[in-house]
Formats: structure tokens, sequence, C-alpha cells
């Protein structure tokens, strides 16, 4: 039985004495395994090249293109690639200069995990979600779910171009944020203002203070009516018994001095609320009665 081969060396046809002979003659053979040894020593030589440019660019800060190429790897042309698409910050320095800090190269790889692809077969798509179904769920916007689930780790598995986030991690997120399913009535920051003629901080501030439940969806924060409109009268009210420094001053024409005195020299106990200072009507108007 005849078998036909081609010479891997000089790609004459011959015919073989084995199944496993690539060569027509001895030459031929000799040249190959020539060649074939230094292809090995090249190799050799260049991954020996590599390692020792990368032990130089170990204590580096900053790269060039060049340099940021070699230790990762890649061409040169890719990182111009990543760089055009945004993907890894680069400062120009001059017009033919450019740098590239180690920082920026390993942000690049740390928001870029390796994701598990699975097949459908192994796949449970009850216990995941699409990103579009949790932003309908939890009514927020789809780039925050791509970034809230990279910066908290979520698990995720991807199936063909589509991601899919775990239902436990996902949920157990959220829930720190649900609110009681009775409160209907929402406030929106700018109906605050203008009812109540509150600044963006002391909204805050008040919200904080009082603990009063709130919500976000689609990134527009919203406070609950009743429990805002509650905090406020019991404010208001708490407020209608007491006098501050100002209000006192301009109901006996005193000065700030003498106020501050009459507080200390008959005890009559004071607080701070917010930036103003604050006592009882009933213990002022005694003593102001007794004085006149």
């Amino acid at each position: 039985m005849e078998v036909k081969r081609i010479c891997q060396w000089c790609g004459k046809p011959f015919i073989a004495q084995k199944t496993t002979t690539n060569y027509c003659s001895p030459q031929c053979s000799k040249r190959g395994y020539k060649h074939r040894m230094k292809e090995r020593r090249m190799e050799l030589i260049q991954s020996q090249e590599l390692l020792e440019v990368k032990k130089v660019l170990e204590n580096q800060e900053y790269f060039t293109f060049s340099q940021a190429a070699k230790l990762m790897g890649v061409s040169r042309q890719y990182i111009y690639k990543l760089v055009k698409e945004d993907k890894l910050r680069a400062s120009r320095i001059s017009s033919r200069m450019s740098f590239i800090r180690r920082t920026d190269i390993e942000l690049l790889l740390k928001s870029k995990p390796y994701e598990r692809v699975m097949s459908k077969v192994e796949f449970d798509i009850a216990e995941y979600y699409t990103a579009e179904e949790i932003a309908q769920k939890y009514k927020v916007n789809t780039k925050w779910v791509w970034t809230y689930t990279r910066e908290h780790n979520v698990p995720k598995v991807k199936i063909r171009q589509f991601n899919y986030y775990s239902k436990k991690h996902i949920d157990a997120a959220f829930a720190k944020y649900k609110t009681d399913n009775d409160l209907t009535e929402w406030y929106t920051p700018e109906e605050i203002e203008q009812k109540y003629g509150m600044s963006r901080v002391a909204i805050r501030s008040h919200v904080y203070r009082n603990n009063i439940p709130s919500k976000k969806e689609h990134g527009q924060i919203f406070y609950s009516k009743l429990h805002f409109d509650l905090s406020k009268q019991t404010a208001e009210d708490n407020a209608s018994e007491y006098y501050t420094v100002q209000e006192a001053m301009k109901r006996y024409n005193l000065t700030r001095d003498s106020v501050y005195g009459i507080l200390q020299f008959h005890e009559i106990k004071r607080e701070k609320k917010g930036r103003f200072v604050r006592f009882l009507k009933v213990e002022f108007d005694h003593v102001m009665g007794v004085r006149k």
C-alpha cells in the first residue's frame, strides 16, 4: 500500500515508507530539524526578554503605550484600541508623548472580571434576573444595575450575549430599601421646597432627624407625605411654646446680652435647636412679669 505525502520542508510529493514520515529525504529532515530548533531558541530568547522587561517595569508607575503593551503581553495596536474605546485611560503630555498609569491598567483588569459562560442545559433561569427585569421590578436605571453588580460582585452568568444576575443577591440588596406598601402619597424635594420653603440640605437633615420613610425610583428620591407633614406639624406645635433669643429681644425690647444675662441669672433652661437657642415662654414671661 502506497502512502502519498507532501514534504513539510520542500513541499514536494513523495511516497512514504511509514505513515509517520514527514520529509522526502534525509536532507529535508535535517533542515526541518534545524529550523525547529532555531524557532525554539527564538521563543526562549523572546520569553526571557519579556521577563526582563516586566522586571524592569515592576517599579514603574507610568508607561508609554509600548511599555504598557509589553507589560500586558499584547500588541501596541491593541493598547491604542483600548484607549480609543475609553476602556483604558491615558494622558497626553505632548503631541508625541502619552502615558498610562499603572492604577488605570489595574482598574481596567478589575472592572472586567471573567464571566462564566453556561449552557442552557445546566442553567435554571428561575433563579436569575435580566438587567431589564431588575430595572422594571425595582424601578432603577439599567446602567445602575450594571454598575452595582460589578461593584458588589453579584454572581452572574452569560448565555450568548445576555447576562443573568442572581435573584437571591439582588433581592437581598434591595431589601433594605423596602418601604411600607400602605404608603401611597409621596413628596418630591421640589414639592417640599415649594410648600415649606426649605433648602435641599434642610430637607435631608429633617428627614434624617425624624426618620422619615423615603424611596428611590428611576433616580428620583421621594419622601412620605404623611410622615413629613406630621413631623413639620409637631415641630411647629413645639416651636409655639418656646422663645428664640431674637423673639425675646423683639418682644421685650432687650439686647442680646440682656437676654442671656436673664437666662443665666434666673437659671432658665435653654436648648439649641439647629442654629437657634430657645427656651420656654412660660418661664421667661414669668421672670419678665416679676421684673415689671
